[in-house]
């Protein structure tokens, strides 16, 4: 069974992220990984708008 026949669909959700989420869980990272890395990410754009 492929990824896109298990998911419900949600108009609500942007279907690349869903990939997304479903590539990081299968590559082991935990859902606290993923929001580490998404709390570096905007830190460091908070930061390079700060230099500008």
């Amino acid at each position: 069974m492929s990824v896109k026949q298990t998911l419900v669909p949600n108009k609500n959700l942007d279907e690349n992220w869903v990939y997304l989420m479903i590539a990081a869980r299968d590559s082991g990272l935990s859902t606290e990984e993923v929001r580490q890395f998404f709390r570096e990410c905007k830190q460091n754009e908070d930061d390079d708008e700060l230099k500008r």
